[in-house]
């Protein structure tokens, strides 16, 4: 007989950083928590992040894609604490 134990600590989220500082991708509640003044909420993903415009020229930092609106959007917000 084989037992195998799994343990839970490999694949678990890191820690919050610290607080926000408005830099894209931070979690944000208006557009005055952004330092670009673009708070967006993407109600499809659960997250609402500062943002900014994106398109061919103005590429997304990071890992975001820019959408169809033509506003980055990340796979996930900053890890962060708001602190405003």
């Amino acid at each position: 007989m084989v037992l195998i134990a799994v343990a839970g600590c490999a694949g678990d989220a890191p820690p919050p950083s610290g607080k926000c500082t408005g830099a894209t991708y931070d979690p944000c509640n208006a557009e005055h928590d952004c330092t670009s003044n673009l708070c967006q909420n993407f109600m499809g993903d659960g997250f609402q992040v500062c943002t900014q415009a994106c398109d061919a020229v103005n590429v997304c930092p990071g890992a975001g894609t820019c959408n169809e609106m033509g506003i980055c959007k990340p796979a996930a917000p900053t890890e962060c604490t708001i602190d405003f």
